[in-house]
């Protein structure tokens, strides 16, 4: 974790916004191998690479996005509203993606389909759950790695912040449920990351805040 904080870190002092996910994630996959390397174990382990019959990953990748959206949107997100709280806060990504193209492209491909889908979950779910999991249980494992990941949010506020940490209890339960195996989450967070890009890119942001 500290290695993904000092990535992105040292990604934003490049002052390229795409630089800071993109180097968060390789540090943080680069210590995480080294770790597994260290306790003889891998990725393949923590459910990356398994196999997984298309029917099964079709239905455990639908189920996550019904459950996310349910969720977020006729749960936490009016919740937080009647609490007051402030819309979810896309300020920084919208001003880097709306109406241009080639960042909607980077942000789309290499961060939303790479260091996001793949990347994040490789660490948030395999490792980071995987490692929570052996010191405390399962139902901790999913819990931390859930509150580590939402915090990781929190330039979207705390609305932002409470649909990520649903988001990701949802993620872990599904990844503990489903035998951990990550592909029905990589391309569940793939398909997400992708339509709210799309939003941006579009100049939708109400439907991603809930304040249209």
């Amino acid at each position: 974790m500290l290695l993904t904080l000092t990535g992105l870190v040292l990604g934003a002092m490049t002052g390229w916004i795409a630089a800071s996910p993109i180097v968060g994630t390789v540090f943080g996959l680069a210590g995480a191998t080294w770790f597994l390397r260290r306790q003889g174990t891998s990725w393949r382990d923590l459910g990356f690479a398994q196999s997984m019959r298309l029917r099964a990953l079709l239905g455990y990748t639908a189920f996550t996005l019904v459950a996310v959206f349910v969720a977020t949107t006729f749960v936490v997100t009016p919740v937080l509203q009647e609490l007051g709280a402030e819309p979810l806060d896309m300020t920084v990504l919208q001003s880097a993606v709306e109406g241009n193209l080639v960042n909607y492209l980077i942000f789309l491909i290499p961060i939303s389909w790479g260091s996001a889908a793949f990347g994040e979950e490789l660490l948030a779910r395999g490792f980071i759950q995987h490692r929570f999991t052996q010191l405390a249980g399962r139902h901790v494992g999913v819990t931390l790695q859930a509150a580590v990941f939402a915090m990781g949010h929190f330039y979207q506020g705390v609305m932002g912040v409470a649909n990520i940490f649903v988001l990701a209890l949802i993620f872990g339960l599904v990844y503990d449920r489903c035998g951990r195996n990550l592909w029905p989450l990589i391309v569940a967070h793939g398909i997400t990351d992708t339509i709210g890009i799309t939003a941006l890119y579009l100049g939708q942001v109400d439907l991603l805040t809930g304040s249209g």
